[in-house]
């Protein structure tokens, strides 16, 4: 599902846009729009951890305050796509100074914005297969899965383990093996979800990885990982 904030001070503004939103429906697109009249209210939601992959942002009433949004945003969230409404030429080329996907002239087109916005939504969805996106204090970041080795649970906290570099979120290791259960990650272990990409040997309890590390492996999950893994050779080679 995608999550799309749309802020707008006017409320008929916001509703047109949240209805032709869900229009995408009709594209097998799934998506919560997510209302907002104050800049201040999203950046809260921002702030209390709350995640986005579109914002909509109207500037018909003060471009110049909206700018500052946007760079507000960007200290929380570097990826997210941001598509201003404006009424002007000169706020257009203004919006673009401060990293936006796209500017709408009102007013909308309609069938335009439309297009603009699915285009959008399937390159997100191939990125969502890509990358693995979390959220801590440091705002909100992403990670190639390619070069993730695994994930570890430590009570609430989850440790993102690649060759050189680690990153920790609050989450449930069960939540991480779900997200990814279509990619070539399987869970070896109650606290371990491991990516079978750098599996190199599988022993009784334990499995050994590309640089050495060892992970173990619980009895009742090791028939589903070999299975998994032989699978994963298998296509590898073909």
């Amino acid at each position: 599902m995608f999550h799309i904030a749309v802020c707008d001070a006017d409320i008929k503004g916001i509703k047109m846009i949240c209805e032709y939103l869900q229009e995408l429906w009709q594209e097998d697109f799934s998506v919560e729009t997510i209302p907002f009249t104050k800049a201040e209210d999203l950046l809260d939601s921002y702030k209390r951890g709350g995640h986005f992959d579109v914002i909509v942002l109207d500037v018909a009433k003060d471009g110049f305050y909206i700018m500052d949004t946007v760079r507000n945003i960007r200290q929380y969230d570097k990826n997210v796509a941001i598509i201003i409404l404006t009424t002007t030429e000169i706020l257009t080329a203004k919006c673009y100074k401060v990293d936006v996907y796209r500017c709408f002239s009102r007013p909308i087109d309609k069938e335009y914005f439309l297009t603009e916005v699915s285009v959008l939504l399937k390159r997100l969805a191939l990125e969502q297969n890509i990358y693995y996106k979390f959220a801590n204090e440091r705002g909100l970041s992403k990670v190639k899965l390619s070069n993730v080795y695994y994930f570890e649970s430590n009570m609430r906290n989850i440790r993102i383990c690649e060759n050189s570099n680690e990153y920790i979120f609050i989450g449930k290791i069960s939540d991480v093996e779900t997200e990814l259960a279509r990619q070539d990650f399987v869970r070896n272990h109650k606290s371990y979800v491991v990516n079978l990409k750098y599996v190199r040997n599988v022993y009784k309890d334990t499995i050994i990885l590309e640089n050495d590390e060892k992970l173990p492996l619980s009895k009742h999950r090791s028939k589903k990982l070999r299975e998994r893994l032989f699978n994963y050779m298998k296509a590898s080679k073909l």
